[in-house]
C-alpha cells in the first residue's frame, strides 16, 4: 500500500469515527428531548413540539449539517471528494443514530415504525426504513464517488 493510499484510508477511518460519535451525541440529545416533549411515549400521531423547542432543534440540525460540511472540506480536497465525504458522514451518522436509539430505548422496534426524521424546514414524519434507505444510498454513493477517477 502506498503512503498516499494509507493516508486516504486513515482519513476515511477518521470520518467514520466522527460520524459514529456524532450519532451517539445526536441519539443522547434526542432521548432526552423525547422524554421531555413526549413523556407519554414516542408514537404517532406526534403532537407539536413547543415553538421555542422546535426552533432550537431546527438550529441543532442545521449545526449538524454544518459540522458535516466542515469536516468534508478539511484538507481542501476536490469537490467530488468533499461530496463523497459529506455523504459518507451523513449516511453513517443517521444509521448509527438509529442503532444507538434502539440500544438505549428499544426504538425503533420495527423498520416500519414512524419517526420524526428531520425538522428542517418543518417536521418530516416517515417510517424508519425510509431514513435508513436514504442513509445507505448516501454511504454507497460516497464510496462510488471516492473511487471514481478524475475525468
Amino acid at each position: 500500500m502506498t503512503a498516499s493510499r494509507s493516508v486516504r484510508r486513515v482519513g476515511w477511518i477518521a470520518l467514520t469515527i466522527y460520524a459514529v460519535a456524532m450519532a451517539l451525541v445526536e441519539a443522547a440529545c434526542v432521548v432526552s428531548l423525547k422524554q421531555l416533549y413526549f413523556a407519554d411515549g414516542w408514537a404517532p400521531p406526534f403532537h407539536a413540539i413547543p415553538e421555542a423547542g422546535q426552533r432550537l432543534e431546527q438550529w441543532r440540525e442545521v449545526a449538524t449539517l454544518v459540522m458535516i460540511a466542515a469536516v468534508s472540506f478539511l484538507g481542501r480536497p476536490p469537490l467530488r471528494l468533499v461530496v463523497a465525504r459529506g455523504l459518507w458522514v451523513f449516511g453513517l451518522w443517521d444509521l448509527f443514530y438509529y442503532v444507538f436509539l434502539r440500544l438505549w430505548t428499544g426504538f425503533p422496534a420495527h423498520w416500519g415504525d414512524m419517526d420524526i426524521v428531520f425538522l428542517v424546514p418543518k417536521p418530516w414524519i416517515a417510517p424508519v426504513w425510509s431514513a435508513c434507505v436514504v442513509s445507505m444510498v448516501c454511504a454507497v454513493s460516497a464510496q462510488v464517488l471516492s473511487r471514481r477517477k478524475e475525468g
